[in-house]
């Protein structure tokens, strides 16, 4: 009798639709709330074959509350506020996997996202609406709803984060006393990820939604901002599953730099503490991020990292792996980084130089000894006194060729076109192998022998 009877009810509130005539406007908010309840009830998708009829009567309903709510006017009444969460709050399914790899293995999609995916872009033009009154949703929208919403954000699927995504920036923007709980919550969920379970799908979102509420944050800083970057922001680059979110992390740190330079030298101290060690991959990504905060360093703050700087740079010129090795000279087609190298140059060479000779000699890329060959020849332009007096100091060298770097810099410089650092490593890889070949068709380099 209960089946039959929500399918009677759900089949009359389908047949009465809001842009019937025969529903006078008055009565539309009452027909809207009725229409309201109704969605709470929430079936079963695991079964693809049961209620069919009755699923198929929401999806309709749905549609037309998102289109109703998106067109009209007086319909928001008090009653609609407690409706608006039933169909979103669910516990989420496990993983198919339990050693889910998010990087190898495909998401569980949502088996009801044909009933959520409507269910989010109703509340999300909920929020929206000129008519919505945050000091009545205040008794609804509060911190539980906000830790429940938080919880979610742990699906496997991409589109439901997305949606999540705009409905916690719509709260956060709209419920002025929820920002800080949001902000200390977020805090938290990130301290648990990087030192307990390593797992949580929505990091991206949530720096993502970060990024857009540091850009907003009133000068200057206050003390609990600047505690977040340093003991939260910062660790998270010490993760396993870093690829995932890096881009996000990286505009979350620029931000935070942008808005307060002097933070530079504590940030970049940071990076350098936990720079990977065994995972060339990782390291490619920090050397991009240090370069994004180079191009908005101020000259005073370089000046106090830049001898520990161009001391990892140069370990990262002399790794074996040719993409860390060809990243961090790429530095050297910056030209504001160029500019601030010139102006440190009496530091800063002493430090490049030992390894960019050695490099000159025994890398095993040809490429990245012309790069080499390119960047020597740039010292010694800027600072050819002091590129002279490091040249004779190497005149002593046990191979006996010291003496010959100066002019080989001089031959051998060339511009490189360097790869495009937004394709995979792969592609990355292919794409050298050919101006490999194509720079020293004297060495004889099989396919076989570059490293993947």
């Amino acid at each position: 009798m209960k089946h039959d009877k929500v399918i009677f009810s759900f089949s009359c509130l389908v047949c009465v639709c809001f842009a019937n005539p025969d529903v006078p406007a008055p009565e539309q908010p009452e027909l809207f709330l009725k229409k309201l309840q109704q969605c709470c009830t929430v079936f079963d998708f695991m079964d693809t074959l049961s209620d069919l009829k009755m699923k198929e009567y929401k999806r309709s309903t749905l549609n037309e509350l998102v289109d109703y709510v998106t067109v009209s006017r007086g319909y928001l009444t008090e009653q609609a506020y407690p409706e608006v969460s039933h169909n979103i709050f669910r516990t989420l399914p496990p993983s198919d996997s339990n050693e889910f790899d998010p990087e190898e293995d495909e998401p569980t999609l949502e088996a009801s996202w044909p009933h959520l995916q409507l269910v989010y872009e109703f509340f999300i033009r909920f929020l929206e609406s000129q008519e919505f009154q945050p000091s009545i949703a205040k008794k609804y929208i509060d911190q539980k709803f906000v830790l429940q919403l938080l919880e979610l954000f742990d699906s496997e699927d991409p589109r439901e984060r997305d949606y999540l995504k705009t409905v916690l920036h719509r709260i956060y923007g709209k419920f002025l006393g929820l920002r800080a709980f949001i902000r200390k919550q977020i805090n938290n969920i990130f301290l648990r990820f990087v030192y307990e379970t390593e797992h949580f799908n929505g990091v991206a979102e949530l720096l993502e939604i970060l990024g857009s509420i540091i850009n907003g944050f009133a000068l200057p800083l206050k003390a609990e901002h600047k505690q977040f970057l340093v003991k939260v922001l910062i660790p998270l680059h010490t993760v396993r599953s870093l690829s995932l979110f890096h881009a996000q992390l990286a505009y979350c740190i620029v931000q935070f730099l942008e808005k307060d330079p002097t933070l530079t030298e504590p940030v970049i101290r940071g990076l350098l503490k936990f720079w990977p060690k065994t995972c060339s991959q990782k390291e490619v990504m920090f050397l991009g991020e240090l370069e994004e905060i180079l191009d908005v360093i101020e000259p005073t703050q370089f000046v106090k990292i830049q001898e520990p700087l161009f001391k990892q740079i140069s370990r990262c010129v002399s790794s074996p792996h040719f993409q860390v090795a060809e990243r961090a000279l790429y530095y050297w087609n910056n030209e504001y980084i160029m500019s601030l190298i010139e102006e440190n140059s009496s530091v800063i060479l002493p430090i490049m130089f030992a390894s960019l000779y050695r490099i000159s000699k025994e890398h095993w890329n040809p490429a990245i000894v012309a790069l080499v060959y390119n960047v020597l020849k740039a010292f010694m332009e800027m600072n050819s006194t002091l590129f002279d007096e490091l040249t004779a100091t190497y005149k002593s060298d046990p191979l006996g060729d010291a003496a010959h770097v100066e002019e080989e810099v001089k031959i051998r410089a060339r511009p490189i076109n360097l790869p495009d650092y937004s394709v995979s490593p792969i592609d990355q890889h292919r794409s050298i192998c050919v101006e490999i070949l194509l720079l020293c068709s004297c060495v004889s380099v099989l396919p076989g022998e570059l490293e993947e």
